[in-house]
């Protein structure tokens, strides 16, 4: 039965370098759907900040500096205040549908990320496609959408599929390592098998070299003998 052989290239692994990149861009995309889910606070907040940084100014110097930042700060808390919880009705329905448009955006560009990048994470994680069009269903929720739910599904699969290909390489190395120990052996059998092989050539043809030169001299003492006198041979 023929020995299956491992693949001669090791198989790609995920690292947590390599998935830092796209896991960075999901937290950004989660963070801008949470600004806009909590749209009706942070927008007030925002308003307050850029009337306290432009009215801060315009207090002090017709004040002579009596008044400054920090009654501008008050003052423009309470209206963006007063202003945000009269139209909160107004602003909470736009921070959803710009937290929904931000979360399809993120969907696709991730989900072609995903795809171009490193589409190896759907066939090492098998259920990975459901798992992010659930993060995009999350995100779609009004205010529960406010959570970081491609950031953290990101990171849930790209731990599993970095410890997964981890996993599959080091089995790759183990099999790979015992493929070249057979291949030594292997070698090594060869090897020795030739020499065992020359070895015996090499016995047979000193043999028939040292057959072959008894035969000779035996030749050349028969032929010694037949030049002696036959008086000779009788008398020896």
């Amino acid at each position: 039965m023929p020995q299956k052989r491992t693949s001669s290239e090791p198989p790609k692994v995920m690292t947590k370098s390599k998935a830092a990149p796209i896991v960075i861009a999901a937290f950004a995309f989660d963070l801008v759907r949470g600004f806009f889910h909590l749209f009706w606070f942070f927008g007030p907040a925002l308003a307050a900040l850029y009337c306290t940084a432009k009215a801060s100014g315009t207090l002090s110097s017709y004040t002579f500096g009596l008044l400054g930042t920090k009654t501008a700060a008050l003052v423009c808390s309470g209206v963006a205040a007063t202003v945000g919880a009269a139209g909160v009705e107004a602003t909470a329905p736009i921070g959803v549908i710009m937290a929904d448009a931000v979360g399809l955006i993120a969907f696709l560009s991730i989900g072609l990320w995903i795809v171009i990048a490193n589409v190896r994470l759907l066939k090492a994680i098998k259920s990975a496609p459901l798992q992010f069009a659930g993060a995009f269903a999350v995100s779609e929720v009004p205010f529960i959408g406010a959570i970081p739910v491609f950031g953290i599904i990101l990171c849930r699969l790209y731990g599993a599929q970095i410890r997964t290909e981890q996993a599959a390489f080091k089995k790759w190395e183990e099999g790979h390592a015992a493929e070249l120990q057979q291949e030594r052996n292997r070698k090594a059998a060869r090897i020795a098998q030739i020499q065992a092989a020359q070895q015996t050539r090499n016995i047979q043809q000193q043999s028939a070299a040292n057959d072959e030169r008894f035969n000779q001299e035996q030749a050349a003492n028969d032929a010694s003998y037949d030049e002696i006198p036959e008086d000779e041979k009788l008398a020896a």
